[in-house]
């Protein structure tokens, strides 16, 4: 892209100032993180909201498969008698069982005993918490029930069936606790007639098979299958947040001011993040960018690519891997943009009040 005939000016840009290296690819960081404990989905919704972005949203069947969440929460039998002469934690079906107790148990609060499903492990919690349960069949079968109950409900349920809360030794644990097929909340959920999901716009569903109008509002993913299923929004589910490394800021500023102002960002939960002006690749996940880009108050957004001796750069020294850009652009247009109305990126005067994007990094030591 070089050429002798454009605007050879080099701009003290403090490049090396940026925590990352040459030949970077993408700097675009996207997860999905699964919460165990089972909520309402809006509850869930404010919950990824606070520590978070969103519930999660999907782009394609590709972000489902790269994604496991089949951990699960159980109670089991356990829990703590106390008298006032003693008190000693004891089995439903009062044998005596090796457990293989969480680390630093003497110190957890509670008097009711659950499993966190792959491991192993049994822990200590509020008989009050609502957890999902397996109960103990006559014949020494099991059967695990999705179903959010505090520890005296999930036993009367089982006692209710001629069942009761599951009794297990150590070497058990396999035939009894595997993956499960379990509903977990995503950020579909119903608007008027039609499906949209929390955060972001999205065409992926994927649904599974059975009537989308039947007396529900939220939507779920299933762990094994990974179909999409409409679910009652207060049924108390585990559920699935996305986060990323973007920060979109909406203030009006030249592309100069922009790199001035992301590389002052600093993470009060973390001193060794820095940021950076928002770097490109075209195998970024596109849509989830331009969800980003449509909440901006202005129309187009600056990110980190410039015009600069002659060439195209991004300022982290990032790969150009972009071809379609101007090979000497106008006077002033030496700024790179991501708009609204086009996913292509395109040049602007540098001097134009944009929001801008910029992104979180741990410099390499």
């Amino acid at each position: 892209m070089k050429s002798s005939l454009c605007d050879p000016l080099i701009l003290l840009l403090l490049l090396g100032s940026s925590g990352v290296v040459d030949g970077l690819g993408s700097v675009v960081v996207i997860s999905y993180n699964h919460i165990i404990y089972p909520l309402t989905w809006e509850n869930a919704q404010s919950y990824c909201r606070s520590e978070f972005t969103d519930l999660a949203t999907f782009y394609s069947l590709s972000d489902v498969n790269a994604i496991s969440f089949t951990w699960y929460y159980s109670w089991i039998g356990l829990h703590k008698e106390t008298t006032p002469s003693y008190s000693k934690w004891v089995w439903s079906d009062y044998q005596t069982h090796y457990v293989n107790w969480q680390d630093h148990k003497d110190n957890a609060v509670g008097n009711c005993a659950f499993i966190t499903y792959n491991d192993e492990k049994v822990y200590v919690g509020d008989c009050g918490n609502r957890l999902f349960f397996t109960c103990r069949t006559p014949v020494a079968s099991y059967v695990f029930k999705p179903e959010a109950k505090n520890w005296s409900e999930a036993s009367e349920y089982c006692r209710s069936n001629n069942y009761d809360l599951v009794s297990f030794s150590s070497n058990m644990f396999h035939n009894i606790f595997f993956d499960q097929e379990i509903p977990t909340w995503i950020g579909l959920h119903r608007d008027g007639a039609s499906w949209k999901w929390s955060w972001g716009d999205s065409e992926y569903t994927n649904w599974l098979e059975g009537d989308l109008s039947v007396g529900s509002g939220c939507g779920s993913l299933s762990s094994m299958k990974k179909k999409t299923a409409p679910q009652s929004c207060d049924t108390l589910l585990p559920s699935l947040c996305i986060a990323d490394n973007l920060v979109l800021v909406k203030e009006k500023r030249s592309w100069e001011e922009a790199l001035e102002h992301c590389r002052g960002l600093r993470s009060s939960s973390n001193s060794n993040r820095r940021y950076d002006l928002l770097s490109l690749q075209p195998a970024d996940n596109q849509d989830f960018i331009k969800t980003k880009v449509m909440q901006a108050d202005t129309e187009e957004v600056w990110t980190g690519l410039r015009f600069l001796a002659g060439d195209w750069l991004w300022v982290n020294g990032a790969d150009m891997l972009y071809t379609n850009l101007p090979f000497c652009p106008a006077p002033g247009q030496h700024c790179g943009i991501l708009s609204k109305s086009n996913s292509n990126m395109e040049t602007r005067d540098c001097s134009e009040g944009k929001n801008f994007l910029c992104y979180s990094y741990t410099p390499v030591v």
